[in-house]
């Protein structure tokens, strides 16, 4: 282990204050920030929306809430929010409306507000000015009419008075859950397939300068690839949660998207999925580049790879539309896809505990197995130069060496 560990720390010295590392952490942090700022500095525009209105007690919603949107214009600008209210006779024909997309949300009665769906990321802040514009006609009649105490008031104005409800009949707080886990699996999938080249290309270019033979001549194959895959796992991680405190600082600065509540389980089971998931196709990524000699054959090797990460997404998202139906409980149990799929059932509250504790288990027994195979892979292809080697001869010659030994 110390052996392990003495490589890992090698991979981030050297790795880490490598001038490819630095760069592209720069230039990937730079990204971030313009993503999240340019489309603040560049907007100007009025942002306009219909409302469909069926019933009494709309106009005022809706008046408030231009006028909260508003407020913060400068003299002789363009305002940001102009919304229309659209009269409908009754709650059908308003709600197709909505669905064709002539409105863009329907207020029943002062009491309700309808939309299409309520992403987690995002998306029209219409509906948070019009849960603003709610409150202040709800305020404005406390305090004419009854003169209710400050604590009253402001319950008021940091509650959302108007139920929401979608046309798919799913509750609100569900779809926001589901955008968070599906923002949290798709950033596994983008860690899977950019960092775990990063650990094939890693061992492959040790193969392909020979440095891999005098490494082999103190330490033994299992003990490189595991200390490889942890280094570059260390720097690829820390490049990762940079990228994402980033993100979230700027959103949070610029107040560009309105980002929704996270509990700590929630945090706990995305954090969970992500160390295995990463760990499992690491694994996998290193054995890989011990099958190469050459860096312009290591996507070669990396394309099966690539078709299990995609086929896990996919998968995630027929999880995502119906997380009790039989792909989602399949890709449960399944280690290769369990890390796409499990964060979404959990996320949307529809996976047992006993299935989830399953999951667990297997993907972690999954991992402890690929880590043996892997290291065999590993060190029957790492002295094989020149042309690909498969892995049934790298298997064998793995098998062969240590009988000889």
């Amino acid at each position: 282990m110390a052996t392990m560990w003495q490589i890992a720390r090698r991979e981030v010295t050297e790795r880490g204050k490598s001038k490819a590392y630095l760069l592209t952490t720069l230039v990937t942090l730079l990204l971030v920030v313009a993503i999240v700022v340019i489309p603040g500095l560049l907007g100007g525009e009025t942002s306009e929306y219909n409302v469909g209105s069926v019933g009494e007690g709309n106009e005022a919603i809706v008046n408030s809430a231009e006028l909260l949107g508003n407020a913060g214009d400068e003299p002789d600008t363009e305002p940001s929010y102009a919304i229309e209210i659209v009269e409908f006779p009754d709650r059908a024909g308003a709600e197709e409306a909505l669905d064709l997309g002539e409105v863009d949300a329907v207020l029943v009665s002062g009491e309700e507000v309808v939309v299409r769906s309520v992403g987690g990321f995002g998306g029209s802040d219409l509906l948070s000015l019009l849960q603003q514009g709610a409150a202040s006609v709800e305020l404005e009649m406390i305090v004419a009419e009854s003169g209710e105490a400050a604590a009253d008031v402001i319950e008021v104005m940091t509650s959302d008075p108007l139920e929401t409800t979608t046309l798919s009949g799913q509750d609100a707080e569900d779809e926001s859950r589901g955008a968070v886990a599906y923002a949290g699996l798709l950033l596994l999938y983008m860690a899977v397939l950019l960092y775990g080249n990063w650990i094939l290309s890693g061992v492959t270019e040790e193969k392909s300068n020979r440095v891999v033979e005098v490494l082999l001549s103190s330490v033994k194959p299992w003990q490189l690839l595991a200390g490889k895959i942890l280094g570059i796992g260390v720097l690829a991680m820390a490049q990762f949660a940079g990228t994402i405190a980033v993100a979230f600082i700027a959103l949070r600065v610029t107040g560009a998207f309105e980002l929704p509540s996270l509990d700590a389980g929630a945090v706990a089971n995305l954090i969970l999925w992500f160390v295995l998931g990463f760990l499992l196709f690491a694994v996998m990524y290193g054995a890989a580049g011990s099958l190469v000699s050459r860096m312009e054959d290591a996507q070669n090797v990396a394309f099966p790879l690539s078709l299990i990460a995609i086929a896990g997404f996919f998968v995630s998202i027929a999880a995502l539309g119906d997380p009790d139906g039989l792909a989602a409980v399949i890709g449960t149990f399944v280690p290769f896809t369990a890390p796409f799929v499990v964060p979404v059932r959990a996320a949307l509250e529809a996976i047992p505990v006993w299935q989830y504790v399953a999951a667990v288990v297997i993907t972690i027994a999954t991992i402890i197995g690929l880590v043996f195979v892997a290291g065999r892979i590993y060190a029957g292809g790492l002295l094989r130069f020149g042309t690909r080697v498969k892995l049934r001869e790298a298997w064998r010659s793995s098998g062969d060496s240590r009988s000889h030994g």
